[in-house]
């Protein structure tokens, strides 16, 4: 179980959370990516345009330093999901998550 705490995530958090189609829904659980991870990948990683319109979140080598930076000392905590991926939509939903190979 992590360590993280609320209001730790909610600090972070640079938006309101975008709302999850049902199949994202499924995935966040059957990959084991909680919802604040899909929040930090969208207001610290990197964007690039995917199929659809859609667009793709992930931390790159830059967008990592820079959480890193937001997130101090507990960088430790995130650290399993920096190869985490999101897909939002065009209207803002997130699609579909995943983890990078």
């Amino acid at each position: 179980m992590s360590k993280l705490q609320p209001g730790m995530i909610a600090a972070l958090a640079l938006h309101e959370p975008a709302p999850l189609t049902q199949h994202a829904a499924l995935r966040c659980q059957q990959r084991s990516i909680p919802r604040y991870v899909i929040d930090l990948l969208v207001d610290f990683g990197n964007e690039e345009p995917a199929p659809g319109g859609c667009y793709r979140y992930f931390f790159t080598k830059r967008t990592w330093q820079a959480f890193s930076v937001a997130c101090g000392s507990r960088l430790k905590e995130f650290e399993r999901f920096r190869s985490a991926y999101a897909v939002v939509g065009q209207g803002g939903q997130i699609v579909t998550v995943g983890w990078l190979h």
